[in-house]
């Protein structure tokens, strides 16, 4: 079997989350009646939609940024950026889990095992890329 080149795994990995990310951020700030749907919120009068729009927005442009720091300059650092921000991400969800429960849509199927599963992906990915080097 053939070896693995984990740097074009990861490249591609990144090149994948830009474009999902960039597609929520594309479905968040212009698509809104369906993304209110998809999220299943409902925004309040006064600052509603302005902070459904502002939150996930930059969560969902800095996460795109690292992932382009990372194509630029092929630095590890970066990944453990993004390792760090989907161990706070997952964290947030169990505790919300924890609060409110559980509740299967399609945005459950969607949006969770990406979320649970890149920081372990990505430190395996890393470690992998390390091990390649030495």
């Amino acid at each position: 079997m053939k070896n693995i080149d984990y740097n074009k795994f990861l490249r591609f990995f990144m090149i994948f989350a830009i474009v999902g990310l960039a597609g929520l951020f594309i479905i968040l700030n212009f698509s809104r009646s369906f993304a209110y749907d998809f999220y299943d919120l409902f925004p309040g009068i006064n600052h509603g939609s302005s902070n459904f729009i502002t939150y996930p927005s930059v969560l969902y442009l800095y996460a795109i940024y690292i992932c382009f720091m990372y194509l630029g300059s092929n630095d590890l650092k970066y990944i453990d950026t993004f390792i760090v921000l989907s161990i706070f991400i997952s964290t947030m969800r169990i505790i919300s889990i924890i609060a409110d429960g559980l509740s299967i849509t399609p945005f459950t199927v969607l949006a969770y095992p990406p979320e649970f599963l890149a920081a372990p992906v990505l430190f395996f990915i890393k470690k992998m890329i390390q091990k390649q080097s030495i």
